[in-house]
C-alpha cells in the first residue's frame, strides 16, 4: 500500500463524454442531494473523479479545498447552493451542439462535454 500526498487545486477543467455528462444531474440530485458522493471511474481503471458534498465522511475535498487530488483520484466539492445552480444549468443542456463548455470562474470550474467517439 503506497500512501500518496493530497494536492489541492484552485481550479479544474473536467471533460465528460455525452453519456457521462447525462449522469451529472442524477448524481447531483440523487446522490449529493442526499448527502452522498458519486464517483466516475475511467474505463482504463486509472483515474477517478468523485463529486462530494458537505457531510461526506473521509473526503479530501472541502469548502476550504474544493478540488483535491491524491494520485489519480480527484475529489470535487460542490456546496449545496452551487450544486443547485449547476443542476439547473445542466438541465437546460438537452439539445446543445457538442463539444460544449461551461465556465464558472468564481468557483474555478470548467466542464466540457464531448461527443461520443
Amino acid at each position: 500500500l503506497e500512501l500518496q500526498s493530497t494536492v489541492h487545486h484552485s481550479a479544474v477543467c473536467l471533460f465528460f463524454n455525452e453519456e457521462a455528462a447525462q449522469l451529472l444531474p442524477l448524481a447531483i440530485r440523487g446522490r449529493l442531494g442526499h448527502g452522498r458522493h458519486f464517483t466516475y471511474k475511467s474505463v482504463s481503471g486509472e483515474q477517478a473523479i468523485t463529486l462530494v458534498c458537505e457531510g461526506v465522511d473521509g473526503s479530501l475535498a472541502s469548502h476550504e479545498h474544493p478540488y483535491s487530488a491524491s494520485g489519480p483520484w480527484l475529489q470535487v466539492y460542490l456546496p449545496q447552493d452551487f450544486a443547485n445552480s449547476l443542476l439547473k444549468h445542466l438541465e437546460t443542456l438537452k439539445q446543445v451542439s457538442l463539444p460544449y463548455t461551461s465556465h464558472w470562474p468564481e468557483q474555478g470550474l470548467t466542464i466540457t462535454i464531448l461527443p461520443e467517439q
